[in-house]
């Protein structure tokens, strides 16, 4: 379905200066150095786009950025053998148009830190996003900290030429929502078109009844129990079936929907299509996990889109529903729009009827009801601060508990139990939104590089 979310794609170029007086064994050492980066970049499983041999010359250096940028490389790992020209590294960092890593060799007697300090003083004096590292392909630190850099670059670059379909606009008067998709289309790259609910609802009602059945009978055998009517589930399956058919026909790279209040009076809800286009699986198999927002999110879809490009998803759309400032926890939980991937196993979600009382229901509503599994998490959350753009960077443990916990708030809802890594004061100072998007795994530093890279502040509650 969604389009430019493949590996990470490295772009590599070694150089030293172009000076004839270099002994033989420089320049042989800066190829062999060459060669080695190549293979560590493959041996982290990314794609590595670079030419043969080093490039010393204008010509050269120009050369290589422009392969670069034609094989579509999200990042530009300049790799300074020794000491090098300035000039000839902002060639190749203007031709090649994505951020720079400027690798200082530092390996003794060979001065790499000599020609990256001036590479790298040089990029910044024009204005290129870069960053600066010391070390040799033998550190596990060093390679830990390359690694980390050049995935988040790769994220953030990624976001360019993608498209968000939007599905409706602003939902139950969240300012926290909105955008501007010229301002998006500007700093990110991200093209946005909009769709029609209406039109997804004709789409679902003239999907195949067949393929809608044998859909909800695996989902019968999938998941714990299926307990809404099958006309509840089928409809809402057929929603699935017409956004996934939407998202392949248009090229959408993640989606928004805006189902309430609307959606309830007159069809269903987007619960069975939101978990299912986040999850990784479904009928058909193993598939790659299409973001999904709720409620016409902007600000919440971009954020969990990134989280996407950092992690492969899925990525959670939740409410901070419950906040005990005292015991630094909350309780995540937003209406039924979760992916199932979020359980412990598909055994433990039960399909339920959605318990959402202040809406008037035409069929009836289905959502996931499941506690999430246990692990370390990270937290994020796009906003606006006057006219900047801002992020809400932070982490936490979940913590699983029994089914009989969700009762306390919600119990027809899946939901989150979660321990803060930081104090109860500082993530309220910096909490700016209902909604709030979480990963499994610890992506802190990856967030925070993705926002420095697009100019993003974070806000890191302490």
């Amino acid at each position: 379905m969604a389009r430019n979310t493949s590996t990470p794609r490295v772009g590599l170029i070694t150089t030293m200066s172009l000076d004839t007086t270099w002994p033989e064994s420089f320049v042989r050492y800066a190829g062999e150095i060459h060669r080695q980066a190549h293979e560590l970049f493959r041996g982290l499983g990314y794609e590595v786009v670079a030419q043969d041999g080093i490039a010393r010359t204008n010509a050269e250096m120009t050369a290589q950025g422009e392969h670069l940028r034609a094989q579509h490389a999200e990042v530009l790992v300049l790799q300074v053998a020794t000491w090098t020209y300035s000039n000839t590294a902002i060639s190749a960092a203007l031709a090649s148009d994505v951020p720079v890593i400027v690798w200082s060799n530092a390996t003794p007697g060979r001065f790499g830190i000599v020609g990256a300090s001036i590479v790298r003083g040089s990029l910044d004096a024009m204005g290129i996003r870069n960053a600066m590292l010391h070390g040799v392909a033998e550190d596990p630190a060093f390679i830990r900290r390359l690694d980390l850099l050049c995935r988040s670059y790769a994220a953030a670059m990624r976001l360019r030429g993608q498209t968000l379909g939007m599905g409706g606009f602003r939902c139950m008067g969240m300012y926290t929502a909105l955008f501007d998709p010229l301002h998006w289309r500007k700093k990110f790259g991200i093209d946005v078109d909009n769709w029609e609910q209406a039109v997804v609802v004709q789409r679902a009602r003239e999907m195949d009844d067949a393929e809608a059945k044998r859909f909800l009978a695996w989902m019968k055998q999938e998941f714990g129990r299926v307990v809404p009517k099958d006309e509840v589930m089928l409809a809402q399956i057929r929603l699935y079936l017409a956004l996934r058919e939407l998202v392949q026909e248009k090229g959408y790279d993640f989606i928004a929907v805006k189902c309430l209040p609307d959606m309830p009076s007159f069809y269903t809800t987007f619960c069975v299509a939101h978990a299912m286009l986040n999850d990784r699986s479904d009928l058909y198999g193993p598939k790659e996990s299409i973001v999904c927002g709720c409620e016409a999110d902007a600000n919440g879809t971009l954020t969990m889109q990134m989280l996407k490009l950092l992690t492969g998803g899925p990525a959670l759309f939740t409410d901070v529903l419950g906040f005990d400032a005292e015991a630094g926890s909350m309780t995540l939980c937003n209406c039924g729009s979760q992916p199932t991937d979020f359980a412990r196993c598909r055994k433990d979600v039960y399909w339920v009827t959605e318990g959402l009382a202040e809406f008037q229901w035409k069929i009836g509503g289905a959502c996931p009801q499941y506690v999430a599994r246990s692990g370390e998490v990270t937290f994020a959350r796009l906003g606006r601060l006057r006219d900047r753009d801002i992020m809400l960077i932070t982490s936490g443990t979940v913590v699983e508990k029994d089914r009989e916990a969700l009762r306390a708030l919600n119990y027809q809802q899946p939901q989150a139990f979660v321990n803060l890594h930081c104090s109860s004061q500082g993530f309220v100072d910096q909490l700016r939104s209902n909604h709030i998007h979480m990963v499994y795994g610890q992506y802190t530093e990856h967030l925070k590089e993705l926002c420095r890279v697009l100019d993003i502040e974070v806000m890191e509650p302490r």
